[in-house]
C-alpha cells in the first residue's frame, strides 16, 4: 500500500495527465521491487523532479522528487488492481477547476 496518495491541481500535473488533475501515489523507493524495461526521462528543473515515460505510448509511470526524496511517485492510472486506495488530500487546491468536488473528509492544502 501507498504511504500517502493524493491528487494534484497544478498545471504541470494538469498537463502531465491531460485531465483536471493528477493522482498521486508515494511508496519507501525500497518497497519497489520491480521496475523494467527503457523509459524516457522529463526533468524539471525548478519543481527538481524527474519523471519517467515509456517512451511507446508516452503514459507518465513514476517519478522522483527532492520534496519526498526516499519515495518513488507513481502515477494512479498505473495500477491494473482497482483496490488502490482512496485518496487523502488535495493539493495545488487554490487551482481546482470549480466543477471538480471533493469529499469532506479530504485534507486539502492550497498550494
Amino acid at each position: 500500500m501507498p504511504t500517502t496518495q493524493g491528487i494534484c491541481h497544478c498545471t504541470n500535473c494538469k498537463r502531465r495527465t491531460g485531465s483536471a488533475f493528477g493522482i498521486s501515489a508515494y511508496f519507501p523507493k525500497a518497497a519497489v521491487i520491480e521496475m523494467t524495461g527503457e523509459t524516457k526521462v522529463y526533468r524539471l528543473n525548478h519543481l527538481k523532479q524527474e519523471r519517467h515515460f515509456c517512451p511507446t505510448c508516452g503514459t507518465t509511470l513514476f517519478w522522483f522528487t527532492s520534496a519526498a526524496a526516499e519515495s518513488i511517485g507513481i502515477a494512479g492510472g498505473c495500477f491494473a488492481d482497482e483496490g488502490l486506495p482512496e485518496p487523502a488530500y488535495s493539493v495545488t487546491d487554490r487551482k481546482r477547476w470549480p466543477w471538480v468536488s471533493l469529499p469532506e473528509r479530504w485534507k486539502v492544502f492550497p498550494e
